[in-house]
């Protein structure tokens, strides 16, 4: 593979390097065509993202076959078709005709055939902002002005209330009467480079749909869920209403928050964690990174609140990850509610003016303190006092990565945090851990890993 390679890192190990040519092509793909699988991979040689290597592959690049890569795996040259590698590297997360769509822009581009956009529908002109939101939808629209990927999320204040900051770079506001009920959403859009939208509006079924031109994303994913936590706050409904930053990043801000969760006495009663970031018109959540984030129970009772209010909301344990899936070790039920966009991440994106309009009145009139709280974290009592030493000896010391005791499921786990770390500091805390563990006779544990972290269970 002749040219400069462009290398993917995970951790501090060289991965997959690019061949120059399918650089080229992503990287067209990307800013001529707003090709979000093409910047997904794009961002793999970013050396602040890491991904798993799953199939070993040492060396990318295109191939003179149509729909296939040609790849270096384990030091042999072969094939591997594009839809396979996109399953393997990003599982479930895109469907299949954005993976044939993908595909067939690659054949295209590589033998020079001109790949044309979709066509557009009626433009809206953007207006100058006025802050106003109880008006959902100009709400929105300035919101979606230009799309705001991680880095730019300070230039969304402009179109928010006063907000604190927190130690992490996220934002959030109390309004006192419910100190059991967080509400999140998220200020980055999906994207590399900013750019300024240009905004289109259609009549379907009796529904308005705001869209692009498909140049660029919408930004519906997450600008819709900023405007109906708005819209919540502008009418005083009590709870802790958190702006993350990074979420299309691996969720960095809200996994900060989590990392100290207990250093915050604004979260030492928090019972329910809602995000308002699902696509479509009929979910909520109740698996994240496939495990159980809320319990049935719940999720069935604010299905019903909603309901009352003219939608058609049913549990779905379909969801994959957004900000309230950070929380899943310390708040009994997180979900993700659907906002109306489909096609996020791509220059189809398109959101449901209406729903969204109707979802962030029926918010107003959901019950949120009485939702019942079933599913269970936190410290079993019988194994806490069984391995109570260890758990004091783990406080006191001194380690390299973050260690902490955590609960599931009336399981308790020494979670190990190492995320961006090296293999040295890795290395030499699972072995000051290892000795605690000898040292109160815990010889033999399970040991899982579970994303960046890994997970130690005391029985």
């Amino acid at each position: 593979m002749a040219g400069n390679d462009y290398r993917m890192r995970y951790d501090d190990e060289i991965k997959i390097s690019f061949s120059a040519r399918l650089k080229t092509l992503l990287t067209k793909m990307e800013d001529d065509y707003d090709d979000y699988i093409a910047y997904e991979l794009n961002w793999m040689a970013d050396p602040r993202s890491k991904y798993a290597n799953d199939m070993n592959i040492s060396k990318l690049d295109i191939s003179d076959s149509d729909y296939f890569f040609d790849a270096v795996i384990g030091g042999r040259r072969q094939y591997v078709k594009i839809g396979t590698f996109l399953r393997s590297y990003f599982p479930g997360v895109y469907d299949e005709e954005s993976i044939r769509k993908f595909s067939t822009t690659i054949v295209q581009l590589k033998k020079g055939v001109k790949v044309t956009m979709a066509p557009v529908g009626t433009r809206l002109e953007h207006q100058p902002f006025k802050y106003n939101p109880k008006d959902v939808r100009s709400t929105f629209l300035s919101l979606v002005t230009k799309t705001y990927p991680m880095g730019h999320e300070t230039e969304v204040l402009q179109f928010l209330p006063d907000l604190e900051i927190d130690k992490f770079g996220n934002y959030y506001k109390i309004i006192a009467g419910d100190d059991t009920t967080m509400f999140s959403s998220h200020l980055d859009t999906a994207d590399r480079k900013q750019v300024d939208t240009v905004l289109f509006s259609k009549m379907e079924d009796g529904d308005e749909y705001i869209y692009t031109d498909g140049m660029s994303i919408l930004g519906a994913d997450d600008k819709s869920g900023v405007a109906v936590m708005l819209y919540m706050m502008a009418h005083n409904i009590p709870g802790l209403y958190y702006f993350f930053i990074g979420e299309e990043r691996g969720g960095i801000g809200s996994r900060d928050l989590a990392s100290e969760y207990d250093s915050f006495d604004y979260l030492k009663n928090i019972k329910r964690c809602v995000s308002f970031d699902r696509r479509k018109t009929g979910s909520v959540i109740t698996s994240q990174y496939g495990r159980v984030c809320c319990s049935n129970e719940f999720g069935g009772a604010l299905c019903k609140e909603y309901n009352k209010s003219g939608l058609n909301l049913s549990i779905d344990p379909t969801g994959v990850f957004t900000d309230s899936a950070s929380f899943m070790d310390d708040i009994p039920e997180c979900t993700n509610v659907s906002v109306g966009y489909n096609n996020e991440h791509t220059g189809r994106e398109i959101q449901n003016m209406t729903y969204l309009i109707k979802l962030a009145e029926a918010s107003l009139k959901v019950k949120w303190s009485e939702l019942p709280t079933v599913r269970k974290v936190g410290l079993n009592e019988e194994v806490l006092r069984k391995h109570k030493p260890l758990i004091n000896d783990i406080k006191k010391y001194a380690f390299g990565l973050e260690v902490k005791t955590v609960g599931y499921q009336d399981k308790i786990f020494v979670k190990i945090d190492t995320d961006m770390a090296d293999v040295k500091t890795i290395f030499d805390t699972l072995s000051q851990v290892q000795g605690l563990m000898y040292k109160h006779k815990n010889t033999d544990p399970y040991v899982m890993f579970d994303d960046a972290f890994i997970k130690i269970e005391l029985k």
